[in-house]
């Protein structure tokens, strides 16, 4: 192969790479939109849905996605996702028990549904 058809497959390659992801659905949530309801260790989240079964997922500031209900879970580790029981907090309440965040998986999966 010559080196200048290498480098076009190259440029095409990447020209198409740099789009994935470029419609993705993607709402920012954090502790200040919550209050004491925030159910997460860290203090901002974006929320993705993966479909069609809506996988609700959370993205974290270093790039880290955690799976949040479980159609989530069950595709996460083939996924490279986390689990987001990792970055919940314990319920100021019940310290045995984690915080529930079933209105951010809501919030999530309805990214599903927008056009």
């Amino acid at each position: 192969m010559n080196q200048g058809f290498t480098f076009a497959v190259l440029i095409t390659l990447l020209s198409a790479l740099s789009g994935c992801g470029s419609d993705e659905k993607v709402q920012k949530v954090s502790s200040k939109d919550f209050g004491d309801a925030w159910p997460f260790t860290v203090d901002t989240v974006d929320l993705l849905c993966d479909g069609p079964s809506p996988k609700a997922l959370a993205r974290t500031s270093d790039g880290t996605v955690y799976a949040l209900n479980g159609s989530a879970r069950s595709i996460a580790k083939t996924r490279g996702w986390a689990d987001g029981r990792d970055i919940t907090k314990p319920s100021p309440t019940t310290p045995a028990v984690m915080m529930d965040y079933s209105d951010i998986v809501r919030i999530a999966q309805e990214l599903c549904l927008k056009p």
